[in-house]
């Protein structure tokens, strides 16, 4: 691992444990700012480089993952926040998640619920599963979408070669049929534990 990729971690890791010391003391002090995350860096600033990618944090998500661009401007980086040292001993630390060019075909923000995620970015996968991440802000939603949208949205393509238009019913349906895998998974037993067992 190369001395500056090590430094954009660390950098990554304070600016995300900053975000929810802020949130925390704006939890303790009701009259405080309520804004959780970060300020995002402006897109053109966190896009200038060479071809080596900037380690520069575009934006953080309510639940503290830094969206960074990476690699040779087709790749963006979601680093998880800062685990403790407890909870990293016992659950182990979420790794990084790299999305690439083509690992998305649409993406959007929209409102999301006042007190669930005031802002919401919405994006379709490959095979157009729902994928979404929180923000406290529309400039930080926007930021992200700005990011992932230049270097990781690729359209799909009909068979005369014409994007295909992805609109609000794609999102919705593939937004059902998440909410539906959930509420599936919810009623599933756990391991050992028989179908008809009530639960305790």
């Amino acid at each position: 691992m190369s001395s500056s990729v090590l430094i954009a971690i660390v950098a990554v890791a304070a600016v995300a444990l900053l975000g929810l010391l802020m949130r925390r003391a704006s939890v303790a002090h009701p009259g405080a700012a309520t804004r959780g995350t970060a300020p995002p860096v402006p897109i053109e600033e966190a896009a200038e480089g060479d071809d080596e990618g900037s380690d520069e944090t575009v934006a953080v998500s309510s639940d503290g993952w830094s969206f960074v661009p990476v690699g040779d401007r087709d790749k963006v980086q979601l680093v998880p926040p800062r685990v403790p040292d407890e909870l990293a001993r016992e659950a182990g630390r979420a790794s990084l998640e790299q999305l690439g060019r083509g690992d998305l075909i649409a993406a959007r923000v929209v409102r999301g619920a006042p007190d669930h995620d005031p802002w919401r970015l919405e994006a379709l996968g490959r095979d157009r599963e729902y994928r979404a991440w929180r923000f406290e802000t529309e400039e930080a939603a926007r930021a992200a979408a700005a990011l992932v949208t230049a270097r990781v949205v690729r359209a799909l393509r009909d068979r005369d070669g014409e994007p295909v238009v992805v609109g609000d019913a794609d999102f919705a349906a593939a937004r059902q049929q998440d909410e539906e895998i959930e509420a599936e998974l919810a009623t599933m037993p756990e391991p050992g534990e028989s179908p008809g067992e009530p639960i305790r």
